[in-house]
């Protein structure tokens, strides 16, 4: 359940993140259903991997790796202090009265200097892919105030790819979870190779078939 400090948290997570300063994440779980795909059987970039990534693709990608079952999908906020080339979509899972359930953003942006664990209490690097660096980074439960959150993202040169999980209690490291959005699926998402600033233009039109879309 995503209430206002837990939604606070992430915002404020986030934007620390963007600044180097601390990336965390949580965790969601699904239920059954069908989505659209952007498959491709060779998963790497090609040639033609010039086309801008739109957030609707984001989530095509997202759906890929991830429970289908999702209630929502929509564009991530762009804030007057996000970075360059910001570009996210979120899902929601499970949403039940008074709110809008559990939260799974991905988001890009342009960046030069890697993103690593810095001074974050809860941080390791998780095996690399590609030749590219992979971190996940988390924060346990505050009793009667959060539920706990965490994130994996993977350094690129000259971007970033971050995802970031909020929902489920988290009472311990992350990768002991086995339900829902697991470390190893969101990691999956952040590791494809077809999330970058610019995709193929198959990504981009998958995006577009991309059900219960919400509007910014």
């Amino acid at each position: 359940m995503i209430g206002f400090v837990t939604a606070h948290r992430v915002r404020t997570v986030l934007l620390a993140g963007l600044a180097g300063l601390v990336v965390l994440c949580g965790c969601a779980t699904a239920v059954p259903g069908v989505t659209p795909s952007a498959s491709d059987p060779s998963n790497s970039p090609t040639p033609s991997a010039s086309t801008p990534i739109t957030s609707r693709a984001i989530a095509a990608l997202m759906l890929d790796h991830l429970p289908a079952g999702y209630s929502s999908a929509r564009p991530a906020w762009v804030y007057d202090d996000s970075p360059t080339g910001f570009v996210g979509a979120e899902l929601r899972y499970r949403p039940s009265e008074g709110t809008d359930g559990d939260l799974v953003r991905v988001s890009l942006w342009s960046r030069d200097d890697p993103m690593t664990c810095g001074s974050r209490e809860h941080c390791v690097e998780l095996p690399g892919a590609n030749g590219d660096r992979v971190f996940l980074a988390w924060e346990l439960q505050e009793p009667e105030e959060d539920p706990g959150l965490f994130s994996v993202w993977v350094n690129r040169p000259g971007e970033v790819a971050y995802g970031l999980v909020a929902g489920p209690v988290l009472k311990t490291d992350p990768r002991s979870l086995t339900t829902g959005t697991t470390v190893d699926l969101l990691r999956a998402v952040i590791t494809d190779e077809r999330l970058r600033l610019l995709t193929t233009a198959d990504v981009v039109a998958a995006g577009e078939q991309v059900q219960r879309w919400k509007k910014q």
